[in-house]
């Protein structure tokens, strides 16, 4: 993965904590070999996903949806020391350390990641830190957001989870959990209908200090470029049992994958590849069956033919 560092000092404010210590910048471009987005954004169309029963009604969707064009990231020195500066980060200093804040920033789509490692990760302890419950967790993360521009109106926050935790094995009986972070999930929405595969992610650790930010949504210009048809619930089902995905999952060995719920949404590309136009998609809720065991999956399958947006330039 090609990087081009950049080292820098900061100092961190948050929730009243203040910590000196250096930020990183990774200016990251796609991996070589990693198949480009081309124009529009349409994945490519892999491999059988596993048999597929249908437990679901198909939803009532319109025949066209609007097509939206991104916005160019500014990757100037500017830019990304405006939100470098977001987070306490600035000057210059050679050798990050874990406990320092760093900052990732991704040239082909605009997403950075602001985290403190060495307490966002895992790290061996003998005690459960002061970790804020869910509810606070979420109005520190939403209070974190707003005052640094980073919450608008089309963003909600969706779920709150264990972060990270580490298990003591010495303790007894059993072993002890302590849980380290909780992590906040906000998901975005374009035209009333969510965003997919990308978001923003904050993790709060202890003594409600947030460790983590992470950003992948993408800027876009609002108004719509034009409409394009979308091919049916039913086409798209059918796709998804022959496994037209939009990503291919590692091998796995479910006996079947029970769709319990089908919807339509927009599709942001992974954060380290360029992408010229957002388009809708249909994502397919599953719950996945094996051995007596069961885990919800969800898979994606194109809502817009190729030979719709073609003409896009």
């Amino acid at each position: 993965m090609k990087r081009k560092v950049i080292f820098m000092g900061f100092a961190v404010v948050a929730l009243g904590i203040i910590a000196a210590g250096v930020g990183l910048i990774c200016l990251q471009q796609a991996t070589p070999g990693t198949p480009i987005i081309d124009v529009p954004s349409i994945p490519n169309i892999i491999g059988l996903s596993g048999p597929y029963v249908l437990a679901a009604p198909f939803p009532d969707v319109n025949d066209s949806y609007p097509v939206y064009r991104t916005v160019l990231p500014d990757n100037s020195i500017a830019e990304e020391r405006r939100i470098g500066d977001l987070f306490g980060v600035s000057g210059d200093v050679k050798k990050p350390e874990r406990t320092d804040g760093r900052l990732y920033y991704y040239t082909n789509s605009g997403a950075f990641q602001y985290i403190i490692p060495a307490k966002a990760y895992p790290y061996a302890t003998n005690r459960q830190p002061d970790i804020p419950s869910d509810d606070e967790a979420r109005a520190i993360a939403m209070d974190y957001l707003k005052e640094r521009g980073l919450l608008s109106g089309d963003i909600h926050a969706t779920d709150v989870s264990v972060g990270s935790s580490f298990v003591d094995g010495s303790a007894t009986p059993g072993g002890a959990e302590y849980i380290l972070t909780k992590h906040v999930t906000f998901v975005g929405e374009i035209g009333g209908l969510p965003v997919h595969n990308a978001g923003i992610g904050v993790s709060v650790g202890e003594n409600g200090e947030v460790v983590a930010v992470s950003n992948s949504l993408r800027k876009f210009d609002p108004e719509p470029v034009r409409d394009v048809k979308i091919v049916t619930p039913e086409q798209a089902y059918q796709r998804l049992s022959a496994g037209n995905v939009m990503i291919q999952p590692l091998p796995e060995n479910y006996d079947k994958l029970v769709v319990t719920n089908i919807s339509l949404g927009y599709w942001m590309a992974t954060q380290t590849e360029p992408q010229n136009y957002i388009v809708p998609v249909y994502v397919f809720s599953c719950n996945a069956l094996w051995g007596g065991k069961s885990e919800g999956v969800f898979r994606y399958v194109p809502a817009v033919d190729p030979s719709e947006v073609q003409d896009l330039t």
